[in-house]
């Protein structure tokens, strides 16, 4: 009996050791997503949710705020200028409207301009999820690698060291270094091409185990980058010099 030429790690302690990684970036995931959705990514999608009701505030007073002016003038006009109680009752509308369009205003430009610390602390939050979930869904992946070859090794590669003793075109054969690799290549190239045939391959599924990706603001990874945070700062130092 023919020994091999060095160890191969037996299959089943691939398996316990790709099973050991998933488990390991599972933790770390769920860590990284509670930090995110309870901590800073969850404080700025309140904030962000403030800004949105005070930018939608302010719309309703400004438009309050045209309408009782058009109103304030027709009054003024049909009263013959004479400061009338519907013409009192129209300027009071529309200085209040504006008032408080104003003030919403300045509630809001305060809060924009101490929302970076936070929104770059969010921001390395939501990045360090989605890294963890990236990994996490890799180590998946390579776990189901390691299940289908525990299940099908043995019968697969007895099938394959058949085959490295078929001979093909000898043409083809001459230009090859590995002669015995290139006799099996062509199972390879089956198994590629029926992948690249599954559902799982068009679309990468939702492992339920990792759950959805959802970075809120940061919808579609845009975090801020370093540089963005620098050139912020010092805008923002300059706005208020």
């Amino acid at each position: 009996m023919t020994t091999p030429s060095h160890n191969i790690t037996p299959i089943h302690d691939e398996l316990a050791q790709a099973q050991a990684a998933y488990d390991s970036a599972l933790e770390k995931l769920l860590k990284a997503c509670a930090e995110f959705n309870e901590g800073a990514g969850k404080e700025y999608a309140e904030l962000m949710q403030r800004h949105a009701d005070l930018r939608s505030k302010i719309a309703t007073h400004e438009a309050t705020a045209e309408a009782a002016t058009v109103e304030f003038k027709q009054l003024l006009a049909a009263a013959n200028y004479e400061k009338t109680k519907a013409v009192k009752d129209a300027l009071f509308k529309k200085n209040d409207a504006v008032a408080i369009a104003e003030e919403l205003r300045e509630a809001l430009a305060d809060s924009e301009r101490t929302a970076l610390p936070l929104r770059a602390s969010a921001s390395r939050a939501a990045q360090s999820y989605a890294n963890a979930h990236d990994t996490a869904y890799a180590a998946y992946a390579r776990l189901e690698v390691f299940k289908a070859l525990a299940a099908s090794e043995e019968g697969l590669s007895r099938a394959l060291a058949l085959l490295s003793h078929v001979s093909d075109a000898a043409e083809v054969e001459r230009h090859v270094q590995d002669t015995r690799e290139h006799r099996m290549k062509f199972v390879w190239n089956r198994l590629v091409a029926v992948a690249k045939q599954q559902p799982e391959a068009q679309e990468q599924p939702e492992v339920e185990a990792l759950g959805p990706l959802q970075l809120g603001p940061f919808a579609g990874r845009a975090y801020l980058t370093p540089v963005q945070a620098m050139r912020l700062q010092r805008a923002e130092a300059e706005a208020t010099a």
